[in-house]
């Protein structure tokens, strides 16, 4: 199993960064990057306790509620479809078969969320359990849109990593 998911991850790297050279992709839609992101969460919410140790042990992202990650879990199937579709988008059709693969998703988690996890800074975990903890109140799917929203704005600033091809936000008319 362990190796399976080895290949299945070098496999999905290998496709996304040949596809990535052959051609200039599309970006990835709000919708698909909010789906990514809502597929993703449950990990991402878990490392980022994680990352943030040093926060107080009482914190949000230190103790999540059960009920709130029962919530952003549950989010997971409804959004599976349109992750895919980004997925999709990310590897291009030399992909198409592993991102329709029920491998797809864990691969994605086992990639992007550790890229995730390097990019927070101890600094920035006060900050971050502060607007997590503000936003539980909200469907996983609304949550997962501020993070794509979070993520286009800082696509206009400093370049600290690798980031996913998400669409430029859209100007006001």
């Amino acid at each position: 199993m362990f190796r399976r998911s080895l290949a299945m991850a070098a496999m999905f790297l290998g496709l996304a960064a040949s596809t990535a050279q052959a051609q200039q992709r599309a970006c990835i839609t709000d919708a698909e990057g909010a789906a990514l992101f809502q597929v993703m969460l449950p990990d991402v919410i878990r490392e980022m306790g994680r990352v943030c140790a040093a926060l107080p042990a009482e914190s949000f992202l230190r103790q999540p509620s059960a009920a709130f990650m029962a919530r952003v879990q549950a989010g997971v199937g409804p959004a599976t479809a349109a992750a895919q579709g980004g997925i999709r988008k990310l590897l291009g059709a030399q992909g198409a078969a592993l991102a329709d693969s029920p491998f797809a998703i864990p691969t994605a988690r086992a990639i992007f969320v550790p890229m995730m996890a390097q990019e927070i800074k101890p600094a920035d975990c006060p900050g971050l359990d502060k607007i997590v903890s503000n936003l539980a109140p909200l469907p996983p799917r609304n949550l997962a849109a501020v993070f794509v929203a979070l993520a286009q704005l800082s696509q206009n600033g400093e370049k600290r990593g690798p980031r996913l091809p998400i669409c430029p936000m859209a100007r006001p008319r």
